[in-house]
């Protein structure tokens, strides 16, 4: 950005000093430094909307990226809340299969003992 603030400080004081020292009349010196000007004022302005275009399309490309990246980390987190659910959920379930075979196995023994109580068996 400094070089072409640079560059076109360069060109307007060579249009300038040019227009100054040519050989001409004031009158015809102002009108061509106002026509300089003039064009060189619709150049600046054609630079500075290319320039604000360029700044709106990156900022919509940014914008879309995020968007995107978002959209992606949703996803991932949707697909680790739910392989951390079925994950709690086999847990859960071998918890109440290790639990009915715990109770089974008491039941069991509780049959077994009341069986050879019955039976008076040492």
């Amino acid at each position: 950005m400094r070089s072409t603030r640079d560059f076109l400080t360069g060109v307007l004081t060579g249009v300038a000093i040019g227009l100054l020292t040519a050989p001409r009349s004031g009158k015809e010196t102002r009108d061509k430094l106002k026509e300089e000007a003039n064009k060189r004022s619709g150049d600046l302005k054609d630079q500075w909307n290319k320039g604000v275009e360029q700044v709106k399309q990156g900022y919509e490309q940014a914008k879309t990226q995020v968007s995107e990246y978002t959209d992606k980390a949703k996803q991932q987190l949707n697909e680790y809340k739910s392989q951390a659910q079925n994950e709690y959920d086999k847990q859960r379930a071998k918890s109440q299969y290790n639990d009915t075979v715990d109770q089974l196995a008491d039941n069991t023994e509780s049959g077994i003992n009341s069986t050879r109580e019955s039976l008076k068996i040492d």
